[in-house]
């Protein structure tokens, strides 16, 4: 598998996992004492192909299920936050399951590293391997990978994998996600790929050394029995399958998934002309104090048949919630396969082969040790997956009409959840794991809206807990759960899927703190195309409430202004806070971004939303331009509405009317298009295709805080630094694009056509 392009230069040596990340040499470097199962070439029949194949994508899917029901965890067992993998010989990717999909990534990096350095007396059947080292292949040390060869006749045949995520791995807080880390140092130990198993029986030592770390020792070994377990039953259905049909059979049979992955990529490749494309969005304070602004960008260059990735535009590491070379790379092709070849169903092995990265080390996203990296999970994962979703939907959004109908968009670059501890009545510790940020909200496409509540791309087997799973494993009650009116944040000529707000009352504890939670300043998700962005994050607590009182009065409220108490104001990265008996917990997973002008939605879609209460008329004027009589569109007022909204765009010009595009022109999202190699916008040229249109578009500046009432905050000095930046058609004043820019930056360039 083709992981990057670096390994060719003379630099290759320091990404050797140990300052640097790990990236496997191209070709790999397989230690020559190692023997690995070639097979030799041999004609499989239709039949027997499509029953092997379906079968290795059984198996697979048999080995998530496994893990999901063995494990104790609650973020495995409800969240689903796991994956599971099944690679050849040399670690191409031939199946993966509906979990984490950047975890497979993670394990392919793994074994290639095992495949490097480890040496035939080291690697024999029945043997298993933990690992949990971010600068060889984890996202972070909470994402936990087992690994078990597979074996026939003393050659590796292939590899089992699965990656879950420990609740608590030992660090300086509980749950291990160490915001406040200066270094690896101050986080949970790192472990290089270990043998775990050997012939079959387990390394109690490792095992006892690993589970030692832990807060919570039970859950801890019992989710690593889970793993352990996953992997030998899924090991022996492949022996199964590979005696049934033979070794060269289901060979060939992986390598053609893998081929023709391969082929299916490429073809929709030459759909997309040659460019650049790069996505920028911020985030607010590396750690608690930081009152920096730190950009985030991944770029994406298509040559050919190829494409390349970089990281070029990032800050500098800081903090204790930067990623490594392994997250950034798993997340990228994550967004690659999600998006161009979802039709391949996990079987993205072929399509890695096409990818290429050339990172930048001692960014944010590509950190260099001994930089923090543990808590990438709560901190800047979803916000590479959403910098990373974004860039291919502007990459996709460049090709042809079937291109342009796949962009999935960029997710909610904010996983909000709480991780708290503290003591229970008898004095024993308790773990709050709340990671129902997963519902998610799927980003407007193209063609349609996303979905409410509709989870993350990026894991799509994931769910929220049920609350009676929440107050069954935490010392909460869950008083509601309730989407959020859509408002600014996500809306667009096809809106994101609606955010929701969870309320939680403490209830039985001595006392406690949340640790990890999210209060944004200002809103990170940018929009595509003249997308609104998305919403915000937010967390609030009101301590010495009336909520029992109400509760005994047979009231419940449903968000916590609806109760009396003592309200402590939260900093977006801030310290932990704490919590007692009785305490109120209201917290908002807000609505990825938008898609297109929101003057372009459809009144009839604005009308569901007001119908479904997902909007109301005071919103659906002030967002959309849409205007109700008695619940039914006027729609004479409504252009009446639309068309003051574009002159006061142009600054009290008269806006002219949209103009066909010619027939030889090239769509480039909503509204742009290349005519004869230059921008064109309703017959204005907006110059070359190779510059940047936005210098040529009409520009209008808003302090974001200012664009709407539902970004208004209290922390003004930080939010104040970021502007909304519309990039408007000089002919009709419909928004062409739209910017969140930090201070003085300059517009990003971020779409350069056959360069």
């Amino acid at each position: 598998m083709t992981i990057t392009n670096v390994a060719a230069t003379d630099e290759a040596a320091l990404w050797d996992g140990t300052t640097r990340g790990y990236i496997p040499s191209e070709p790999l470097s397989i230690n020559p004492s190692l023997r690995l199962h070639q097979g030799l070439d041999v004609d499989v029949d239709p039949v027997s192909y499509e029953v092997v194949r379906s079968a290795l994508a059984n198996i697979n899917q048999e080995h998530a299920d496994m893990l999901q029901r063995l494990s104790l965890s609650p973020v495995v067992m409800l969240a689903r936050d796991f994956q599971a993998s099944l690679l050849t010989e040399n670690a191409d990717l031939v199946s993966i399951g509906a979990g984490v999909v950047y975890f497979s990534n993670q394990n392919a990096l793994t074994i290639k590293y095992i495949l490097e350095h480890f040496e035939v007396d080291e690697i024999g059947p029945g043997d298993m391997f933990l690992a949990s080292d971010p600068y060889i292949g984890s996202a972070h040390q909470s994402d936990v990978t087992v690994i078990a060869p597979v074996f026939i006749e003393g050659e590796i045949f292939g590899w089992v994998a699965n990656s879950m995520h420990f609740s608590d791995v030992g660090g300086s807080v509980p749950g291990s996600q160490c915001v406040s880390a200066t270094d690896v140092w101050q986080e949970p130990m790192l472990v290089p790929p270990v043998a775990l198993v050997r012939n079959g029986k387990l390394a109690r030592d490792v095992e006892g050394l690993f589970v030692r770390q832990s807060r919570y020792p039970i859950m801890t070994k019992m989710d690593l029995r889970a793993a352990v377990g996953g992997a030998t039953a899924t090991r022996e259905k492949i022996e199964r399958l590979i005696t049934k049909y033979g070794p060269d059979v289901v060979k060939n049979v992986m390598r053609r998934i893998v081929d023709s992955g391969e082929r299916l990529f490429v073809e929709r490749l030459r759909t997309i002309p040659d460019g650049r494309w790069s996505h920028r969005t911020y985030i607010e304070g590396a750690f608690p104090g930081d009152r920096e602004i730190h950009a985030q960008q991944i770029n994406i260059t298509k040559r050919g048949d190829w494409l390349m990735v970089d990281n070029e535009g990032t800050a500098p590491q800081l903090g204790g919630g930067n990623i490594t070379f392994a997250g950034l790379s798993g997340i990228v092709l994550a967004a690659i396969t999600q998006q161009m070849v979802p039709d391949l169903a996990g079987a993205y092995g072929g399509a890695y082969r096409r990818v290429a990265f050339n990172p930048t080390s001692g960014l944010m996203n590509c950190a260099e040790h001994p930089a923090g990296v543990s808590a990438s999970g709560i901190r800047l994962a979803a916000v590479q997956c959403s910098v990373a979703g974004a860039v291919v939907s502007k990459m996709l959004a460049c090709g042809d009409e079937t291109a342009r109908s796949l962009p999935l968009g960029p997710c909610a670059p904010n996983l909000n959840s709480l991780i708290g501890a503290g003591l229970d009545p008898s004095g024993s510790p308790f773990l709050l794991v709340d990671a129902n940020g997963l519902m998610g909200s799927l980003a407007g496409r193209p063609h349609r809206d996303g979905v409410d509540a509709g989870g993350q791309w990026w894991i799509p087997d994931a769910m929220a807990y049920n609350s009676e799973d929440l107050e069954a494993q935490s010392p909460v009650v869950v008083l509601a759960r309730k989407m959020i009116e859509s408002g600014f944040g996500g809306s667009g000529r096809y809106r994101a899927g609606g955010g929701y707000h969870e309320t939680l009352m403490i209830h039985g504890v001595l006392g406690g703190q949340i640790i990890n939670y999210q209060n944004e300043s200002f809103t990170t998700g940018e929009g595509l195309f003249g997308g609104n962005p998305g919403g915000m994050a937010k967390c609030r607590v009101k301590r010495s409430t009336d909520a029992r009182a109400q509760l005994a009065e047979s009231r419940v409220p449903v968000t916590i202004d609806e109760v009396v108490g003592e309200e402590e104001t939260l900093s977006h990265v801030g310290p932990p806070f704490a919590f007692g008996d009785g305490d109120i917990i209201h917290w908002v997973s807000p609505a990825a971004p938008g898609y297109g002008d929101p003057l372009l939605r459809e009144p009839t879609l604005v009308a569901s939303d007001l119908e479904n209460l997902l909007v109301d008329e005071p919103s659906a004027e002030r967002v959309y331009g849409v205007v109700f009589d008695a619940g039914v569109v006027d729609t004479a007022a409504t252009t009446a509405r639309r068309m003051e909204l574009r002159k006061k765009r142009l600054g009290g010009r008269e806006p002219g009317e949209p103009v066909p595009a010619p027939a030889s022109a090239e769509k480039v999202g909503d509204l742009l298009h290349i005519v004869d190699g230059r921008w064109w916008c309703n017959g204005a040229d907006l110059g070359p295709s190779t510059a940047n249109f936005k210098d040529r578009a009409i520009t209008r500046d808003t302090l974001v805080r200012q664009v709407t009432p539902e970004h208004e905050v209290f922390d003004t000095k930080m939010a104040d630094r970021i502007r909304f930046r519309e990039y408007l058609c000089p002919v009709t004043g419909l928004r062409i694009d739209a910017d969140l820019i930090a201070d003085d930056d300059a517009p990003l360039h971020d779409i350069m056509i056959d360069i």
